[in-house]
Parts: C-alpha cells; sequence; structure tokens
C-alpha cells in the first residue's frame, strides 16, 4: 500500500484537475501538431517549420489513432492525462531520490498539482508537447543522478524529437565532460564530449534536413512559400530567433521562473539552501549549466515563457524534496501549499470549453515580449507572497522561543 500510495495520489490529482478543467479552442502550436498528427509526412500535408520536427508527440498520436480508429483530436487529450499523471509520479520520485520520506515525496506531487503550468494547463491545451518533453526532461534528471551519463544523453537525443529544450542538458553534460578533461586530461572525456556533439547535431539536424516545410513560425511573424522546402527553416532562421532579448523578455523571463519556483522560494532559507547545494554535491556544475540553458531556450522559445519555465521542473521536485527534509515547521509547510494553490488560481475555475487560452491565463503574467499591468502585479503577488512566508517563519521562531521556558519551568 505504501508504494500504491503515489500512484493512487497522482490519479486523484490529475482526475480532479481533468474534471475542474474545459478544453480550449485549438490554437497556434497545438493546430500544427494536429495537423501533422492527421496528415503525418504525405506531399501535400504543407507542414510549417519548427513543429513539424516535434514528431514524437504527434507520430505516436498518428498511431494510437490508427490502432484505435479514434480521431487525433480524441487522442491528443488522453496522452496529456497520461503524461501528466506522469509527471507528477516523476516529481514524486525525484523528491524521494533527494532523500524526502514517502509523505513529504508526496507533499512534493502535490505542490506540483497546484502549479498552473505543471499539469492543468496542458489539459486545458492538450494538443501542444511541452508536458511530455517535461517527463523526458525528468527521466533525464533521473538518469543523470543515477550517475548514469550515457543513459542520460540518449534519453536527452529522443527528446530533442519531443522539443529543443532536451538540448540543455546535453550542453551540460558535454560542459562537464570538457571540465573533466580540462583536469585529467585524459583523452576519454574529450570523446565522450565529441561523441555527445556529432549525436546532438546529427539528432537535431537530420529532422530539419529531411522534413520539407510550406511555412515557418517565429517569435512573432510568420513566413509562407506556394511549394515544400527543406532549406525555408535555415535560410530564414535569423529572422526567426528573437535575439537579443528585449528587456521585457527578461523581465518576464524573470516572473516566469519566480512564479513557478514561488513554493521553494517560500520555503528558502540560508541553511535550507546549503542543504540543496549539499545533496547536488558532484552534479553541481551540471546542474547549474543545465539550468542557465533553459534560461537561455526561454529567450528564443517565443512567447509562451510561463510554459518553458516547467523546464526546470525536476530541479523544483528535487529542491522541495530536499528542503522538506530540514524540517520546516508543519503551519509553514501548509501555508506555502495554500499560497501556492491561490497564486496560481487552481482553486478557481479556468477557462470554457473552445475557450481563448491566452486570454483565460491573462491574469498569470510573463506572456508575451511584453511588460503589462499583469506582469508588474503578478510580481508583487510572488513577492507578497515570499514577505508573508518570511514573517511567519519569524512568528513561529519567536513562538517556539516563547514556549521555552516556558516548557522547563517547575512548578
Amino acid at each position: 500500500m505504501k508504494h500504491l500510495f503515489p500512484w493512487i495520489l497522482a490519479a486523484l490529482l490529475v482526475s480532479a484537475l481533468r474534471l475542474g478543467t474545459p478544453v480550449a479552442r485549438i490554437m497556434t502550436d497545438g493546430a500544427e501538431y494536429l495537423h501533422l498528427a492527421e496528415q503525418g509526412f504525405s506531399p501535400g500535408a504543407h507542414l510549417g517549420a519548427p513543429f513539424a520536427y516535434r514528431i514524437a508527440v504527434p507520430m505516436l498520436v498518428r498511431a494510437a489513432s490508427a490502432l484505435t480508429g479514434a480521431a487525433p483530436a480524441a487522442v491528443f487529450p488522453v496522452v496529456v492525462l497520461i503524461a501528466g499523471f506522469g509527471v507528477l509520479l516523476a516529481g514524486c520520485a525525484l523528491a524521494g531520490r533527494e532523500g524526502a520520506s514517502p509523505r513529504n515525496a508526496a507533499f512534493v506531487m502535490l505542490l506540483l498539482a497546484a502549479s498552473l503550468f505543471a499539469v492543468r494547463f496542458p489539459l486545458y491545451c492538450p494538443f501542444d508537447v511541452d508536458i511530455e518533453a517535461c517527463l523526458v526532461s525528468c527521466a533525464a534528471f533521473a538518469c543523470v543522478r543515477r550517475g548514469s551519463m550515457g543513459a542520460a544523453i540518449a534519453v536527452s537525443l529522443g527528446g530533442l524529437l519531443f522539443k529543443e529544450f532536451l538540448l540543455a542538458p546535453l550542453a551540460a553534460i558535454t560542459i562537464v565532460f570538457l571540465l573533466r578533461y580540462a583536469q585529467e586530461r585524459s583523452v576519454r572525456p574529450l570523446q565522450s564530449a565529441t561523441l555527445t556533439v556529432v549525436l546532438t547535431l546529427a539528432v537535431f539536424l537530420i529532422p530539419r534536413l529531411l522534413i520539407p516545410v510550406t511555412s515557418s513560425f517565429g517569435t512573432i511573424i510568420e513566413y509562407r512559400l506556394p511549394s515544400p522546402s527543406r532549406t525555408l527553416y535555415f535560410s530564414q532562421l535569423r529572422m526567426f530567433l528573437a535575439w537579443p532579448p528585449r528587456p521585457a523578455t527578461a523581465v518576464n523571463i524573470l516572473l516566469a521562473l519566480l512564479s513557478f519556483w514561488l513554493p521553494a522560494l517560500m520555503l528558502w532559507t540560508r541553511s535550507r539552501g546549503g542543504a540543496v547545494l549539499r545533496a547536488a554535491g558532484g552534479n553541481r556544475i551540471l546542474f547549474l549549466v543545465w539550468l542557465a540553458a533553459v534560461v537561455g531556450l526561454m529567450t528564443v522559445g517565443g512567447t509562451k515563457i510561463m510554459v518553458f519555465a516547467v523546464y526546470t521542473l525536476p530541479f523544483l521536485a528535487a529542491t522541495l524534496g530536499v528542503i522538506l527534509e530540514t524540517g520546516p515547521h508543519p503551519a509553514e509547510v501548509l501555508f506555502v501549499l495554500a499560497a501556492t494553490a491561490l497564486f496560481n488560481r487552481i482553486v478557481f475555475p479556468l477557462g470554457s470549453p473552445g475557450g481563448d487560452p491566452g486570454v483565460d491565463i491573462g491574469f498569470y503574467g510573463a506572456y508575451g515580449l511584453e511588460i503589462t499591468d499583469a506582469t508588474l502585479r503578478r510580481l508583487a503577488e510572488a513577492a507578497g507572497w515570499v514577505g508573508a512566508a518570511v514573517l511567519m517563519r519569524l512568528w513561529l521562531r519567536r513562538k517556539r522561543e516563547a514556549e521555552a521556558p516556558a516548557a522547563g519551568t517547575i512548578v
């Protein structure tokens, strides 16, 4: 029963989120993935880049559709439901891997379920592929923590067919190999780094060289051709990348990361931060480079910046697992859960069937390349919750200190 509990809890949480979340109107990215699942690579498919290169989920949906007879539009929500279940279980497992007790690991699962973009938003927009790619990131992270660099590379290479954000672990592993070579002057880490780079380039470039597209989408523009081309993506790449990023992009990235990491920030203290760094151990540099690479990819990934913050989920789950094991007061932990749910509006309805996702998540901020009123409100709200957590810790500490002498008094 102890081993079944996380599975049951994950199923209940995903089911509750599913029942309370409709399916939005299919837009932009989701429409391209659905089109790929429906048309495949037929000559008249008129595919769009870069979506046509993220073939893993659409082809999985296409295969399931062929096996079951269900329309691809009906299969996507089922795949996302399973992926949401997997992400919650992965967060629980990663927290446990960092030493969290079963109770604390389950609490990490609750915190992730209370975060809008971890599970609920993918359920609302099930035709995107970020939650499936995030699950692959969790698998790569688990391989690194087990010391299986080869497995982490293999998983991340496969993840490139889900989303380009799996370049982050590959870049981090390569840099660690190069640092090891600089220290040891041994040829083996240099060979490993070279092999990783070659395989990464091969998996990244081959789909882009083989799959013809008739349109290519950038952050704010779209370019179309009358006939399929295998060079469109590369010929127009510079125009599509929003680089260098605008100052507003940096602000939105900061807001997205602060929002997604709110429970960890509310629990953070100097001693707990030290515990997190000690837990990282020999993987500290690799993890820092991985996180920096995710942030770098967020600058060129497009307007859905708050969605891209979810690619830090493995680190958030591991961090929360370590912090919860330092023994925070139960009242503090429950307060963080309530704050996370309220900040993400999990306790309130989200959208309507066929609704506009952009409008329905407008409260969250960190969307697009501009600073809006929502951006400033949400920064203030996040800061307020962190400040409230600090004040609660001070109050709990003074209460404990006040009760300690009284407990030792002999009447």
